[in-house]
């Protein structure tokens, strides 16, 4: 898998991590820490942080692109001639 699939991934399983360590422990006062703790858990047996990591090196390494600039397109203008068929 790609780094951004990866981090998708654990991202995923942080979120899964902390809903099943509140609910496993729901009755207990310190249930919100113990959900953090699975969760980070979770995230990093999946890749999370080795894909954070692989990620911040790349960034570093490559640097920021300076040549390429984003253009977002918010719409399209289309502009409709008609042609009579007496040109002149």
């Amino acid at each position: 898998m790609g780094g951004k699939q990866d981090l998708r991934f654990a991202i995923a399983a942080l979120i899964a991590g902390v809903a099943w360590g509140y609910l496993r422990h729901r009755r207990d006062g310190r249930a919100p820490i113990f959900a953090l703790l699975q969760g980070i858990e979770w995230f990093v047996s999946y890749g999370g942080a080795a894909a954070l990591i692989e990620g911040a090196r790349r960034l570093l390494e490559e640097g920021p692109d300076e040549d390429s600039e984003s253009t977002l397109i918010s719409h399209f203008r289309q502009v409709v001639t008609e042609r009579t068929g007496a040109e002149g």
